[in-house]
């Protein structure tokens, strides 16, 4: 620990005083050696991203994160602002990423933090962020009410969600009655207008009180303030079945769709800052994901295609290829990709696949192997970066320099390039981990959409390394178009097939045998099969080069099937895609441990 971090001391007090006794949930399960494909793997990431959620936490002030990173720095510096309110997205994504990975690291930081969120919540219900001994909370998003404890909704939902989540994994009570009392705390809080519901403002004292000032001064419009609170109302009401919670959740929506004016009849995205002339990507994206989620848990069809509405015209926002979304729309200069929105859109694309609204299976599949895998912070990118051209610096105020690169893998860039992790013409420092707890939360999505199981027929619907208590998948794309399917249940067995590769050509062993396919849509429907039996899908993969334009600027592409194996021009700074071990037609291999947890949670 750095000089700066270990003198700084605060003397943070919460709502309530009381340190409640928490028990962490389980993480057991099955875990086994294994030789696997080098490839494209979900609970890798989820590893290292653990990293990435509990290191770049401040042990002198209950391990709240730091939440901007500066990598245009020698040596890189960490620093507390208002923005660490997006410590909410962390302390849901992390047990989620446990459960892929069974990663036990920094469990001491898991268990303070469960600690201090049931220390946050207040006699009414509600969760209360505290400005004592954070003076960086002091400016957050304009004008912060009265007193010494405020609320947000968007943070509140987040947390309620955290909530429902250890109430599902530990069982306790403890945890049922405190999404119980959250839910009925916002509820109260909300103001009702026949179908409507809203809130009093977007930040909130102790009581609902506020200090008004103009909507132009805000960051967001408030429609993006309401989005994790609908999110977290239908996740709570899916376990708990509490109608309350569903119908406030109805009643945001329709604010939203009806008085926000965030978004066109057709899902145009309109201008989210009053002042200026763009849009900002995210703040659209994250409203759709938390309608999505309502729509579904409350059967509201309106929602449902409401968000797809809206997914469709990000996509045409969008270069769909590498999965670029730039984080302004309609700027005059250069935007880079927040990694924020293509988290969002990610699983947008898995859960409108997996509700049958439409197929985006392939969309996901290409985004997720390649902006976003690239986008996570590994070893050497920052090294590779230095070259002495960044100034020293000493840490701002609220700040540290200890252990910045090593206490960052795992996270995920702020603002990216197609080619570069470090754009030069990108004015973010390099990360900011309101994307890091985006990303970190559509890593749980893929693994879990990668394959379902309903009545006895599995279904695989991304051809990623999967190890499961149905099967172990070994995916040997890009390297060959081949997938390996070791069976440890008899079950039905369908997998969907890519949407660069011709039906025609494609081919199925199991055990050695040769079987005909027949077709629903693109899975191939390999039937019946029993455990022990490995199944071989076999397919042609072939290079290709594309020319692909981004924010007016163009690049040329190398791509495998879905995967992008290299870009031109390469990245300056931290190039990315530097991938030529992909480009050989051998499949190489690695030792890993393959983690199968005992529980799961549709989420």
């Amino acid at each position: 620990m750095s000089n700066a971090e270990s003198d700084r001391k605060t003397n943070i007090t919460y709502i309530n005083p009381d340190t409640p006794h928490v028990r962490l949930p389980g993480y057991d399960g099955h875990r086994c050696d294994a030789l696997v494909p080098d490839t494209l793997d979900l609970q890798d990431m989820a590893r290292l991203a653990v990293n990435g959620l509990t290191e770049p936490t401040d042990a002198e002030a209950d391990y709240e994160i730091y939440w901007k990173v500066c990598l245009r720095s020698d040596p890189p510096f960490m620093v507390h602002e208002e923005s660490d309110i997006v410590q909410a997205k962390f302390m849901e994504a992390l047990p989620l990423l446990r459960l892929v990975s069974g990663s036990t690291q920094n469990l001491h930081v898991e268990k303070r933090w469960m600690e201090v969120l049931l220390q946050m919540q207040g006699p009414d219900g509600i969760v209360y962020m505290t400005k004592i001994g954070r003076p960086w909370a002091q400016s957050n998003y304009g004008n912060l009410p009265p007193g010494d404890h405020y609320t947000v909704p968007w943070f509140a939902g987040r947390l309620l969600g955290t909530m429902t989540l250890y109430w599902q994994l530990t069982g306790e009570d403890l945890w049922r009655d405190a999404a119980r009392r959250l839910s009925d705390g916002l509820c109260a809080l909300a103001i009702r207008e026949g179908d409507i519901a809203r809130f009093p403002w977007h930040q909130m004292g102790v009581g609902g009180t506020f200090v008004e000032h103009e909507i132009s001064q805000a960051i967001h419009n408030i429609a993006t303030y309401y989005s994790w609170c609908i999110q977290g109302l239908a996740n709570y009401y899916r376990f708990s079945r509490h109608v309350p919670a569903l119908d406030l959740a109805r009643g945001l929506y329709h604010w939203v769709r009806d008085r926000s004016n965030h978004f066109g009849p057709d899902g145009r995205f309109l201008r989210e800052y009053p002042n200026t002339d763009y849009t900002h990507f995210h703040g659209h994206t994250m409203v759709l994901l938390a309608i999505l989620d309502y729509g579904i848990a409350g059967d509201d069809r309106d929602a449902v295609e409401f968000a797809h509405r809206g997914f469709r015209y990000g996509m045409s926002r969008g270069e769909c290829r590498l999965g670029c979304f730039s984080e302004l729309l309609d700027r005059a200069d250069y935007s880079a990709t927040e990694v924020c929105e293509l988290a969002d859109m990610i699983a947008l694309a898995l859960k409108l696949s997996a509700a049958g609204v439409a197929d985006y299976w392939d969309m996901a599949d290409g985004w997720l192997r390649n902006l976003f895998a690239e986008s996570q912070f590994r070893h050497g990118m920052w090294d590779a970066a230095v070259h002495g051209r960044y100034p020293k610096q000493k840490p701002p105020e609220h700040g540290t320099n200890d252990r910045v690169v090593e206490r960052n893998l795992g996270t995920f860039g702020g603002w990216l390039a197609p080619n570069d992790f470090l754009p030069d013409d990108a004015w973010g420092w390099g990360i900011m981990h309101c994307c890091t707890g985006n990303a970190a939360r559509a890593i749980y999505y893929a693994w879990e959409h990668a394959l379902t199981v309903q009545e006895g027929q599995l279904s695989v619907n991304l051809l990623m390394n999967r190890a499961s208590p149905w099967v172990d998948i070994d995916s040997h794309i890009p390297y060959a178009g081949q997938v390996d399917l070791k069976m440890k249940k008899a079950v039905n067995l369908r997998v969907r097939i890519p949407g660069w590769v011709v039906l025609e050509d494609v081919r199925c062993q199991v055990g050695n045998q040769p079987r005909a396919l027949e077709w629903s849509g693109r899975y191939a429907c390999v039937g019946s099969v029993q455990s022990g039996d490995t199944v071989v899908l076999s397919f042609p993969i072939a290079e290709g080069l594309e020319h692909i334009c981004v924010e007016k600027r163009g690049y040329r592409a190398v791509f495998r099937g879905n995967t992008c194996v290299a870009i031109h021009p390469s990245g300056s700074n931290a190039p990315l895609f530097q991938r030529q071990h992909f480009r050989s037609d051998t499949t190489r291999w690695r030792k890993d441990t393959r983690f199968i947890s005992r529980q799961t949670l549709e989420w």
